[in-house]
This record gives structure tokens, sequence and C-alpha cells, in this order.
């Protein structure tokens, strides 16, 4: 799937080409467009490159959008020790995704509105937030010890990140996306147009993430795992099998400009 993914952004590229040895005119017009999806909010502009191709350059954020409050996960009251009393803490799950992205949209016919779509999307790892809550006092304290860094609640709460690299980092993700939609990013027979698109992007294998402490009072992020929280291992495991790939779906509203 990345080699296809890989070849289907090179195709696009191509395109591009073409269509400016072609003589065809190139950034004669601009648009701005905002959306609304599975990936967040959005606003993007938009130039055309040619009669086949339009460019979409934009930002994106879901953060804090949409909640869901898992009741059942319980952590030991004493962290680092299984055998003690299981106490129950809630999970208040929404998303956490943030990023940049530019999106090529390839019309196989120059009057009409549907197109592909192949490009990536650029910045945080992260795309689902976690944060447990009401967590016993010694997680203020003495929390979880990661490979040197403690990772500690504050006033009995702890955020926690889903974050996937794509084919990037674990500091910066390059996530590839390719989809199909109708719609024109650069209306062509009036000033608005609507756009839908339906594709994916591809996430790689997620991981939990917390802030850590090091002895020096270095802070950064560091991968927690079943070995600090049971039950949450085997939440992200079974997350793990579908996040691979993000749905995408939105809609868009754009406006020409010039």
């Amino acid at each position: 799937m990345i080699i296809q993914m890989k070849k289907a952004v090179l195709l696009s590229l191509a395109a591009l080409l073409l269509s400016a040895s072609a003589g065809a005119q190139v950034f004669n017009h601009l648009s701005v467009g905002a959306g609304v999806g599975t990936d967040g909010l959005s606003l993007e502009v938009a130039a055309p490159l040619g009669k086949y191709v339009d460019v979409r350059a934009g930002y994106g954020t879901a953060v804090g959008l949409i909640g869901y409050t898992v009741k059942d996960l319980s952590v030991p009251e004493h962290p680092g020790s299984r055998s003690s009393y299981e106490t129950p803490v809630p999970l208040r799950i929404t998303l956490g995704m943030s990023d940049a992205r530019l999106l090529f949209n390839l019309y196989p016919s120059a009057e009409k509105g549907f197109h592909f779509t192949v490009g990536a999307l650029f910045g945080s790892p992260a795309f689902v937030r976690g944060t447990l809550s009401d967590l016993p006092a010694d997680y203020n304290t003495v929390g979880f010890d990661v490979d040197g860094y403690l990772v500690k609640a504050k006033d009995g709460v702890l955020v926690t990140e889903l974050c996937a690299p794509g084919l990037g980092g674990s500091g910066f993700a390059v996530k590839p996306y390719v989809g199909i939609g109708f719609g024109r990013a650069v209306p062509t027979s009036s000033r608005v147009s609507f756009s839908f698109d339906l594709g994916a992007a591809y996430q790689g294998q997620p991981g939990l993430w917390a802030e850590g402490e090091g002895i020096t009072g270095r802070v950064k992020k560091v991968q927690l795992t079943g070995d600090q929280i049971e039950d949450l291992g085997e939440v992200i495991e079974e997350v793990g099998k579908y996040a691979a790939f993000w749905p995408v779906l939105t809609f868009r509203l754009y406006v020409k400009l010039f």
C-alpha cells in the first residue's frame, strides 16, 4: 500500500509537469476554502495547475473535538505494583490531530468536478488524546518510570496521546493521503463551489505517549506500554488494529477570490 501511495504521488507530480509544459495557465486563479470532517476543521487555499490539476495547501485541527468516556478502565492503587488494589479511573478520549496538508486534485475531465486526490498531511503524530482522571494520589508523585523518565499525573490527571508517524518519525509525522471526490477546489463557472471528499491517510502503527520528566528536569514524550498500565495496553492493541489508516470524509466550501 505504501508503494502504491508513493507511485500515486509521483504520478501527480508528473501530471503537474505535463500541465506546465503544455503551456496551460498556472496560478491564474486563487480560492479559499473551509471544511469539516473526520480530519477536523480546516482552512485551505487552492490554485489551478492547468485544466486538470488543482493544488491545495492548508491547515486542519480536530483537537478536543468529539469525545467519548471509557468507564471500565482500572489501574493499580500504587504505580508499579500490580498486586495492589485496582481502582477504576475514567478515560476521556477526544480527537487530537493537528496538521498542515499539501494535496493535488486530479480531474479526468476539464469540465466535471469528479477528481482523484493525492498528497500528504504533515505535523504532529498525535491523532487521539486520552485524559485519565481521578488517579490515586501516588500517581502525582511516583508515577511510571519509562527509560529513566517519570510520567506522573498532575492533580490526579494524566494526559496521554495516541501517536502515529506515517512515513515520518516520532516527532514529526508524514501521512500520505489518497482519495476521490466531487467538486472543484477552484470554482470555474461561479464564485462558489462545494466539494465532497472520501479517502484515507496512512498513519502506520500507533503508540501511546505521555510527557515524562528526567532526573535532570528535562521533559520529553515517552511511549507507554502495557507494562505501565495493563488494561490500557489492551485498549491500544485493539485501536491499533484499525488505526493504521485514518478514514477521511470531508465537506468543503470554496470561494474564488480572483
